[in-house]
């Protein structure tokens, strides 16, 4: 399944240039249409990591915090 090289842009939070230097560089699989659109072929892989992310309002509660976050991760 093929994209468009804007729509690919949009979906992996990179510009429209961006995403052509890329295609340019021979990291984006792609290929040009003879109207001239470059489209991109789908790549689905699969999670690889996991993000926490925390605030506290003072320093007495950063240890709470990561307690309850590391809780989260094995739960």
């Amino acid at each position: 399944m093929s994209m468009k090289r804007s729509d690919y842009a949009k979906q992996v939070g990179v510009t429209y240039q961006t995403a052509g230097q890329g295609w340019q560089a021979g990291q984006v699989a792609a290929s040009q249409l003879p109207t001239g659109t470059s489209m991109v072929r789908e790549v689905h892989g699969a999670a690889s990591g996991v993000a926490l992310y925390a605030r506290v309002s003072c320093a007495d509660q950063q240890e709470d915090a990561l307690r309850q976050m590391m809780q989260r991760l094995r739960d």
